[in-house]
């Protein structure tokens, strides 16, 4: 084969007529620049309805679509990432449900729930609660002990869930309610008020609000014959009374709430 010329490097200058001008390109929001977008148009969607301040918390939960309190002036919900780019007659539906639980409401609701269950991811209980930390053992009341003996007790260990305590509110000025216990079906996580863990509370009330708490992983919430959600179904309640101290839990509950009212808990 022929022996191919080594060609000299060679410069093309090129001129231009007019400055070059670089246009950036449009870059695509960041999603949760654009989680926040959605979230605050839907605030004011929620605001124009219910007339009132509205403070909404987006989550993927795969069970509890809508959960909502009532903070003085300011309506606080946890809603559901589908609710974010909902019609106008979903949203005020959610207004009517919230404002007064109008039972109407709640059925276009869970409608709406039921057509946009595609976008509910499901993880398993076990890849939720690794986002969770637990903090059972706490200074005076050992939740994860307690636990372990109600459920060998009465469920013969049948109780698969976690259990921890739970991060307090944030409240100003006097606490007029406490939320003593919690459950939930997504994660299968009991939460306790931290409130609880103080030496003047008994450790058999601790016990009946963590027994009451796993009743729900075993009544589930339900609609009832209004149309409203059962979170309290008559087995359930009938259920709880055989808690071996179920009559003393409840005396000490009515003689104690303002001690629990009361209780200095720095939330984190």
């Amino acid at each position: 084969m022929a022996r191919l010329k080594k060609q000299k490097n060679i410069v093309t200058k090129r001129s231009y007529t007019a400055g070059r001008v670089v246009r950036q390109q449009p870059v695509a929001p960041e999603p949760n620049r654009l989680l926040k977008v959605w979230r605050r148009v839907l605030e004011r969607r929620l605001r124009t309805r219910l007339r009132a301040k509205v403070a909404v918390e987006v989550h993927d939960n795969t069970h509890t679509m809508l959960t909502f309190q009532r903070q003085r002036a300011l309506w606080r919900l946890r809603l559901h990432h589908m609710f974010l780019a909902a019609p106008d007659d979903v949203v005020q539906a959610l207004a009517s449900f919230v404002r007064k639980g109008d039972p109407e409401a709640s059925t276009l609701l869970d409608r709406y729930i039921e057509r946009n269950r595609m976008y509910i991811r499901r993880l398993s209980p076990a890849q939720m609660r690794k986002r969770i930390r637990l903090e059972p053992a706490g200074q005076h009341h050992d939740l994860e002990r307690i636990f372990d003996r109600l459920n060998e007790r009465y469920f013969s260990r049948r109780i698969d869930a976690a259990i921890t305590y739970g991060p307090a509110p944030r409240v100003k000025g006097p606490r007029k309610s406490i939320k003593m216990g919690s459950y939930s079906a997504d994660s299968k996580v009991i939460r306790i008020h931290p409130a609880l863990d103080q030496p003047v509370v008994p450790r058999y009330f601790v016990e009946w609000i963590v027994f009451h708490e796993m009743l729900h992983h075993i009544y589930r919430t339900r609609k009832g014959d209004d149309g409203r959600r059962c979170i309290h179904p008559p087995e359930l309640m009938e259920h709880e009374k055989r808690f071996h101290d179920y009559t003393r839990a409840q005396a000490w509950e009515q003689e104690n709430l303002d001690l629990l009212l009361r209780a200095r808990v720095s939330p984190e």
